[in-house]
């Protein structure tokens, strides 16, 4: 009989927790958020799994993690057994706030939506000279995001900080404090620690980043409060990332990732804080990246003062880990963090906060949080006031400057600062040390300066750089080797100072001419185009730069299943060049030579895919079968070339992703090789003055794929067997420029005509009146001016607007000496009298 009794009791306990799993699955799926845990045997394997679902926190092989219903369903077809847990929010049931004014408010309940509206709106209109009302925007479902910013007034000069919570709508203990941190900055002044604040400080707050989240049982409760936004989006896994890159997570970005992005664009923070829950800890970047950030030193010590502090409230409290510290990815692995953005993409040095193990806590917990992380709050909101800062001026004018300040051998791109207009001033948080520091600016010379940095303390640095002379043209492209229909951003990068007009044209675009610095446009023809760029400054001087052919507009194909044609195109995975691939992605596709006799070739640009897990391979023949497999690629190697061999030339690639974790895929050329060679040579410009360089192209399609050229005449050549040479004449009239270009089996010729003129009856002193030769250069350059020059200085100046070198002549002939400069380009600055002439100089 006691058998049979404990059988059912066994029976009706398991078929209770069955009852109780459907009921929990039923109101998760209804949610659109799952919440669980499960047992993971290789803590290897989770930054892959971490790509599928949101982990939120690891405790040895224990992972618990959130997904919506689409994420779990792709989740359970690993196999792995779940438990499913009770949300955080749904533990209890939360006492909540509904008065309209701050003064009924005691911190000890959660306030309803409408309540803490109302409160933040109080704060801007009870303290206007101290506080501004921002709202990034209105949500589908009429909720704010809404900020306090809170100064005394006058923002200019002040490092700009940001704090904010609750990214996560269900971690709520941080909502609390940042509301409670802006009453006690408005009301109590007089405390030496707010003081500091408003004297000093630029403030930024956000006490809740998702109130969709918070409030999504209704306006009135946080019962039932989701980790996700309204629309299952994990907004601290949809921020771009610096390993994974655009949409991480497969995203669109959410309105909110959108607006905080917009926010730390226009604001240039120096310094951040998020808020989560779950466990307490201070996670300091990266986290997804094991190697280090530049200021690894600094990070430790402003967690571990974090930590500290709250340690001399509760000795048991911020413990977790490494006694209340860690670095993300040691931890655990996450893409598309909000905090990773921040550093990498903004230079803003933000932290995340994990402020309480549990997540939703007891309304009545509130204040002894407030208690614990009170100091903390204050000690890591001022190190934005420590390390190096000043700020930097023309030396001339005494206006502020926006440069660049970085350390050398020390920053990484991303950890460089900038200073910050209308005052010029920057700030940089840095670890105690001697450092020397590069400040420079477009259009100025650069300075370095060696400063000594001590914990806890400010390093003042104000400088003033001087003002280069001249004017030099020059931008950059997205892309240079683009599809049928692609956009192209292109960027100014002139040297000079007061540049105020930019006039583009741009060959076979649409539009086809720009007066914006930095355009973009459209190419709707295949072909190969110019670019040219007129820059003019507040002189009135102008200099015009012209590539020639700089962009390459072709065809393009996305990886799929079918056999194409064609001698020349672009290669993209099946997400084409703005999307990753898909997961379970399986195609099979060839490319067949368009010309008789041809061999297809295919020279990757640009490879990125999960390596070891999501594979190209490449055949050489037509379909898979049994032809010889030539490549098998994976990762972020760039591969290199590889071409057909067989009777047909045709190459065949097949591409296999599996479940999880899609990335940007590939960009390729597809050419053909052999077949009838065509050559074709042309000349940066047509017309040019005595001494005046020109640059040389030759261009050639089909033979072997392995060329090699010969120009003449190649005495006035810097590299006559090279493809693209220099030339200097020395004699006005018009020159015929022959190339030689073979195969190793054929040879063709193609020439160039450039008219050479005189231009030395020009009164003002212009480029012509200098001859520079040889140039390109190792190790000398002869300058010979006119015979009744005088008065003559020169400085060269490298490409960061160093001086190497300066002397002053006595004669309108002489040598440079370059032995002991480094390989690259520069610019020769000559003043004859009064005027400057720039000529840039190549160093071999």
């Amino acid at each position: 009989m006691k058998r049979i009794f404990i059988f059912l009791l066994v029976a009706v306990f398991s078929l209770n927790v069955y009852a109780q799993e459907k009921d929990l699955s039923s109101m998760m799926k209804e949610r659109n958020e799952f919440y669980f845990s499960f047992e993971i045997d290789d803590l290897q394997d989770l930054a892959k799994i971490a790509k599928v679902i949101s982990i939120d926190n690891v405790d040895g092989n224990k992972v618990t993690a959130y997904a919506n219903n689409k994420q779990y369903e792709r989740f359970l077809t690993l196999g792995m057994e779940t438990t499913l847990l009770t949300p955080p929010s749904m533990l209890e049931n939360h006492k909540m706030f509904d008065g309209r004014t701050r003064a009924e408010y005691d911190w000890d309940e959660y306030p309803t939506y409408e309540a803490y509206v109302a409160m933040m709106e109080e704060f801007a209109a009870t303290y206007p000279e101290k506080c501004t009302l921002i709202e990034l925007g209105t949500l589908n479902s009429g909720r704010k995001i809404l900020l306090a910013r809170i100064n005394d007034g006058n923002p200019d000069g002040k490092p700009k900080f940001l704090y904010g919570s609750t990214i996560h709508g269900d971690e709520t203990t941080g909502f609390i404090m940042m509301l409670r941190l802006i009453d006690l900055l408005l009301t109590q002044p007089d405390l030496p620690e707010v003081k500091n604040v408003l004297d000093n400080i630029d403030l930024f707050v956000c006490p809740n980043a998702n109130p969709d989240g918070t409030y999504h049982g209704g306006n009135n409760t946080v019962n039932g409060a989701t980790r996700y936004n309204a629309y299952g989006v994990d907004m601290n896994r949809n921020y771009p990332d610096p390993v994974d890159g655009a949409h991480p997570d497969g995203e669109s970005y959410a309105m909110e990732t959108e607006w905080f992005m917009d926010l730390a664009e226009e604001y240039q923070f120096t310094m951040s804080a998020h808020y989560h829950g779950g466990a307490e800890v201070m996670n300091y970047p990266w986290d997804n990246n094991y190697e280090r950030h530049a200021d690894d030193a600094w990070w430790q010590m402003v967690s571990r003062e974090y930590a500290d502090l709250c340690h001399e409230v509760n000795s048991n409290y911020m413990t977790d880990l490494e006694n209340g510290i860690t670095n993300g990815a040691d931890w655990y692995r996450i893409g598309g963090g909000r905090q990773d953005y921040m550093n990498y993409y903004r230079q803003c040095r933000e932290v995340t906060i994990e402020c309480s193990t549990t997540k939703c806590p007891s309304a009545s917990q509130l204040p002894t949080f407030w208690e614990y992380n009170y100091n903390s709050i204050f000690a890591y909101m001022n190190q934005v006031l420590c390390g190096i800062q000043g700020t930097v001026k023309d030396a001339a004018t005494k206006e502020p400057l926006k440069a660049t300040i970085e350390i050398l051998n020390h920053d990484q791109d991303y950890s460089i600062v900038e200073s910050q207009l209308p005052m010029g001033n920057f700030h940089r948080p840095i670890n105690a040390g001697t450092y020397t520091i590069e400040i420079k600016a477009n259009g100025y010379l650069p300075i370095q300066k060696t400063v000594t940095v001590v914990d806890g303390e400010a390093t003042i640095l104000d400088v003033e750089l001087e003002e280069g002379e001249g004017l030099i043209p020059d931008f950059s492209a997205s892309a240079t080797d683009v599809a049928l229909g692609s956009e192209v951003q292109f960027t100014d990068e002139t040297w000079g100072a007061n540049v105020v007009s930019w006039c583009w044209r741009f060959e076979g675009a649409e539009p086809e001419s720009s007066i914006i610095q930095n355009p973009t446009v459209k190419y709707n023809e295949v072909g190969s185009y110019d670019v040219t760029l007129t820059v003019t400054n507040t002189d009135g001087d102008s200099q015009t730069i012209t590539k020639q052919r700089y962009i390459n507009v072709t065809e393009s194909y996305n990886m799929d299943d079918v056999t194409i044609t064609t001698c020349n195109a672009l290669f993209y995975d099946y997400g084409g060049p703005n999307n990753n691939y898909p997961d379970n992605d399986v195609h099979v596709m060839t490319f067949k030579p368009a010309t008789d006799g041809a061999m297809i070739q295919v020279e990757f640009l640009e490879f990125n895919t999960e390596d070891g897990y999501d594979i190209l391979r490449i055949y050489n023949g037509t379909g898979v079968g049994n032809n010889p497999c030539l490549a098998e690629l994976s990762g972020s190697s760039l591969p290199g070339k590889y071409t057909a061999s067989n009777t047909e030339g045709t190459l065949t690639f097949r591409f296999l992703s599996d479940y999880s974790y899609n990335n940007p895929g590939w960009k390729a050329v597809i050419r053909c090789i052999g077949g009838e060679m065509s050559v074709s040579a042309d000349a940066s410009q047509d017309t040019i003055c005595i001494g005046e360089t020109v640059n040389l192209l030759s261009y050639v399609e089909g033979g072997s794929g392995e060329y090699t050229y010969s120009w003449a005449p190649a005495e006035l050549l810097d590299d006559p067997n090279s493809q693209n040479p220099v030339a200097t004449p020395t004699e006005e009239g018009e020159i015929v420029f022959t190339v030689e270009i073979s195969d190793g089996t054929n040879t063709k010729n193609a020439e160039v005509v450039v008219y050479v003129e005189n231009c030395v009856d020009v009164k003002e002193y212009t480029v012509s009146d200098v001859v520079i030769y040889p140039n390109p250069t190792k190790d000398m350059v002869n300058v010979t001016l006119n015979e009744d020059s005088e008065n003559i200085s020169w400085t060269l100046i490298n490409m960061h607007g160093q001086v190497v070198k300066k002397m002053n002549e006595v004669s309108g002939s002489f040598e440079i000496d370059l032995k002991d400069v480094d390989k690259g380009i520069y610019f020769l600055n000559v003043s004859v009298g009064d005027k400057p002439i720039i000529k840039k100089i190549v160093v071999e």
